[in-house]
């Protein structure tokens, strides 16, 4: 606090005034905050777990086979990180490797590639998962009517930059085509950039590449123009399209065969024609008139560059400066002031964070803690029970389907239990099993670590979904949210500890830090997107049209306000806060707030 400070004149002062004056922000994060306290905290404990130099990792018992393989895979991945030497000498060429998959599926040719040709480049696409976001993605979810049940989507995506409204800048766009070029030049050209005489700049790079970059950037826009509006993917009645293979191939005749693609893409033994969730069709139809006219030699340029600006940034400095500078000025980083340390940590989390979570949580958090959180998480629900009942507005009905919704949130606190059990040593080496690691082979491990990922998600496809039986990143993260199609809570290990929680803290304390965290996350059952899930995180509609009404009119109080927040921009103008916008986090943060108090 800023005691000096009038809270009547600047609460943020008071309140957060003596934390900055503390708190000096390093170059390498975007921000400052209690959570990113907490991170570097949580990180010097997640280093000691796998740097095996700091000789501090963990000890198998004798025999434990399953938890020798666990320490050996997170040592030898983070190992394989921190080796800049091995990842600098093996150069550009595991990057060179992954792009002939590419130009060995689709020619340099000026005509447009055939339906078969494209759709088993797809496939090859997808198996890589995320690493490779392409015009087309698929994951598995939970179904919007039906959550119990896996479903495959079909999502739009393949930007490289991050808003369709970037494509209209043209001072970034220009700076993204030179980016582009150069990365180009890096990877394809001649010389090796890391024993060149003279450093590359996107400026100079040669006017081949930077060819080759407008019809990738120029492809890209065409792709920007015919993506589908924010407001409709948030909406859940028009992104609710069930098809059939079939279907799906007639939405894209001259272009995918989708029962080409499925058979080639998900891992055999699966059934091919698994039910499909497409949330534009329009998207698609789009789509296919794109391709029709798009040579495949701007495809196959295209896909090269997907996979260099997502691979690259796992080879050596000189291979890949460009292309994070690029992104520094994005995310307002500072380019190049991450460290290697932080780098690898995260890596190895994201990458094996159910092992690192097991030693976190060994460390950190006890099963007496757990059941202490979930009892002030069941005191707050309680709480929202007694506001339910006591609040007049809503009618009957949907006070009833409120408290069964409020009832039935399921609350996942510090770590997965299931799939895998994050506290068994033997249910993580099962888990982990088929994913090789190589202390020698960082690139490699990534690559690896995408396709054996991808091809565990599509494995669930016919598999029953349990409800809030898993979490939505590392657990040892600092992070909580509440999960719209499963009404469930996830409360991570990583923030249940130090200014969010301690066991042997007043319970004042304890509710005014995590409670008022876990009172926001079930305010979002009952935010205007949240409110649109029933109590088993189905698409239904349980609010009579008068109590949806009377929420509407509420709820402009909060868009009022908020909207009427301003900040200073950087040229000295007053910037409104959208109060549409932040309004599910505007109702989770003072439903949140209001019920911790009042527990």
């Amino acid at each position: 606090m800023d005691p000096t400070a009038d809270p009547c004149q600047d609460f943020h002062q008071f309140t957060c005034g003596g934390y900055y004056a503390k708190r000096q922000q390093p170059t390498d994060i975007s921000s400052i905050s209690p959570a990113k306290t907490l991170k570097e905290i949580n990180d010097l404990i997640l280093l000691s777990i796998v740097d095996a130099p700091l000789d501090r990792i963990p000890k198998a018992d004798p025999g434990d086979v399953a938890a020798q393989n666990n320490i050996n895979k997170i040592k030898d991945f983070f190992s394989s990180c921190m080796d800049e030497a091995a990842i600098l000498e093996a150069g550009r060429k595991p990057l060179v490797d992954e792009i002939q998959k590419i130009k060995l599926f689709l020619s340099a040719s000026d005509s447009p590639p055939d339906k078969s040709t494209l759709s088993k480049m797809l496939a090859l696409v997808t198996k890589y998962g995320f690493e490779y976001p392409s015009f087309i993605q698929l994951r598995v979810d939970s179904h919007p009517t039906k959550p119990s049940e896996n479903v495959l989507i079909v999502n739009e995506n393949g930007l490289g930059l991050r808003e369709v409204e970037d494509y209209q800048d043209g001072e970034r766009l220009q700076n993204y085509i030179e980016t582009t070029a150069t990365m180009f030049q890096i990877v394809w050209g001649y010389e090796d950039v890391a024993t060149r005489a003279l450093p590359l700049a996107p400026s100079n790079a040669g006017q081949g590449w930077l060819d080759i970059a407008k019809e990738v950037v120029g492809f890209e826009m065409q792709l920007a123009g015919i993506k589908t509006p924010w407001s409709d993917l948030l909406d859940r009645a028009k992104t609710n399209n069930p098809c059939t293979t079939e279907e799906l191939s007639a939405l894209t005749p001259s272009s995918i065969d989708w029962s080409l693609l499925l058979q080639k893409a998900l891992p055999s033994g699966l059934d091919a024609s698994p039910p499909v969730i497409v949330r534009s069709p329009t998207y698609l139809t789009k789509l296919d008139a794109l391709l029709q006219k798009t040579p495949a030699k701007t495809l196959q340029h295209y896909f090269s560059w997907i996979v260099i600006r997502n691979l690259a940034k796992h080879l050596g400095e000189p291979y890949k400066k460009y292309l994070t500078d690029f992104k520094g000025i994005a995310s307002t980083v500072l380019p190049g002031t991450t460290n290697r340390m932080s780098v690898c940590l995260k890596s190895v989390n994201t990458n094996l964070g159910h092992i690192t979570t097991h030693y976190f949580v060994e460390k950190t958090f006890g099963t007496q803690n757990r059941d202490q959180i979930v009892a002030i998480i069941d005191s707050i629900i309680d709480g929202y029970e007694y506001n339910f009942r006591s609040t007049k507005w809503p009618d009957q009905i949907t006070r009833k389907g409120a408290i069964k919704k409020l009832k039935a949130i399921v609350k996942l606190v510090g770590y997965t239990t299931d799939n895998p059990n994050d506290g068994s040593s033997t249910s993580l080496d099962k888990y982990y099993r088929d994913f090789t690691v190589a202390a020698n082979d960082y690139f490699g491990n990534q690559v690896r670590h995408s396709i054996w990922s991808t091809a565990k998600a599509f494995s669930q496809l016919p598999l029953p979904r349990v409800r809030g039986s898993t979490m939505a990143g590392p657990p040892q993260e600092v992070n909580a949210y509440y999960k719209a199609r499963e009404n469930s809570i996830s409360i991570m290990a990583g923030m249940l500890h130090m200014q969010y929680f301690h066991a042997e803290n007043p319970e004042y304390v304890n509710y005014g830090a995590i409670g008022t965290i876990g009172g926001h996350e079930i305010g979002h059952a009952f935010d205007n997107n949240g409110r649109l899930s029933d109590s088993t995180g189905g698409n239904t509609k349980w609010w009579t049209d008068a109590t949806t009404q009377m929420f509407e009119e509420k709820t402009q109080c909060l868009v009022r306000q908020y909207g009427a927040f301003t900040v200073q921009g950087p040229d000295g103008e007053d910037l409104h806060v959208n109060g549409e916008n932040t309004l599910p986090e505007n109702i989770a943060d003072n439903t949140g707030a209001k019920m911790a108090f009042r527990t």
